[in-house]
């Protein structure tokens, strides 16, 4: 419980510091939406960009991957089917509900807890390459081209990532060296602006508490009963698909639905009450699996 609270802590902290600005008043709605495009169109893709391009693509982890990709989306459709109006409203439910933090909560608790961080591999893969495509499709399915996605900055730099990848090459430093500074702010920037958007604003509980259920219960338990009696795992390669599967909400879908000029209410309160509750259900996962 405690290794779990501490790969929380960055996220509750930074969340604060964003949440003080705005509440003292030196950083106003323009700093906020400066800082969310700045992550999403700069930030964002350059740790993309080079997480995935040192990542050997025999890392991924097909069956539990296989399973943890099966949550995501019976519990995505879930929402999407659950949730009223228009389909990028929709979106926003789903992506609130099944998309998890693997980044910078992944690593962290892939080490604590699996003493393994191979898997957040699989799941970044999965997530970046595949999941934020049909999610960018369908926030901006009123804009006139299909293609759309294809033109977004952080899935332009997913896809050259994985292309340098699978080519085995490796960029010099002096390429290297410059995104790495750069993404370095895509996760605090993300918060930080998160933080702000908390300021004088109520958790609408009514819609939250669904898409947060969905999160923390639905996506593992699905995550298990795939993996258990579809894939017919066990062990640390189940444990680890149903972990993963109980990541809070991840801070991605805040910036996404900023950029994409979607009601940022749902995603922002799913983040903050998955962060917070989060903490309880892994230690569920990681004492009944090791019961």
């Amino acid at each position: 419980m405690q290794a779990v609270i501490s790969a929380f802590a960055p996220i509750w902290l930074i969340g604060a510091l964003g949440w003080l600005a705005a509440r003292s008043g030196w950083a106003g709605e323009e700093f906020q939406r400066t800082l969310t495009r700045f992550a999403f169109t700069l930030a964002m893709p350059a740790v993309l960009f080079g997480t995935l391009s040192r990542t050997p693509l025999d890392r991924i982890q097909p069956l539990p991957l296989l399973a943890f990709a099966v949550s995501t989306f019976a519990v995505g459709l879930a929402a999407l089917a659950l949730r009223r109006g228009k389909l990028p409203d929709r979106v926003v439910a789903a992506m609130s509900s099944a998309y998890v933090n693997s980044g910078n909560l992944g690593i962290p608790v892939g080490l604590y807890v699996l003493h393994d961080a191979t898997f957040v591999v699989s799941v970044m893969v999965f997530q970046v390459a595949l999941v934020s495509p049909l999610i960018f499709l369908g926030l901006g399915s009123e804009r006139p081209s299909p293609l759309a996605p294809l033109r977004t900055p952080i899935v332009v730099a997913s896809l050259l990532g994985l292309g340098v990848s699978a080519l085995g090459w490796h960029p010099p430093e002096l390429v290297t060296k410059p995104l790495e500074i750069l993404g370095g702010a895509a996760v605090p920037l993300a918060l930080f602006s998160l933080g702000m958007s908390l300021n004088g604003s109520a958790v609408a509980w009514r819609g939250t508490l669904p898409v947060v259920a969905l999160k923390l219960l639905a996506q593992p338990l699905v995550a298990f009963l795939a993996g258990r009696f579809l894939l017919h795992l066990d062990g640390h390669a189940l444990f680890a698909a149903v972990l993963f599967a109980g990541l809070p909400t991840a801070q991605n879908t805040y910036v996404y639905a900023v950029e994409y000029g979607r009601a940022a209410d749902l995603p922002r309160d799913a983040i903050l009450v998955s962060s917070v509750l989060s903490p309880l259900t892994l230690a569920a996962i990681v004492l009944t699996a090791a019961a």
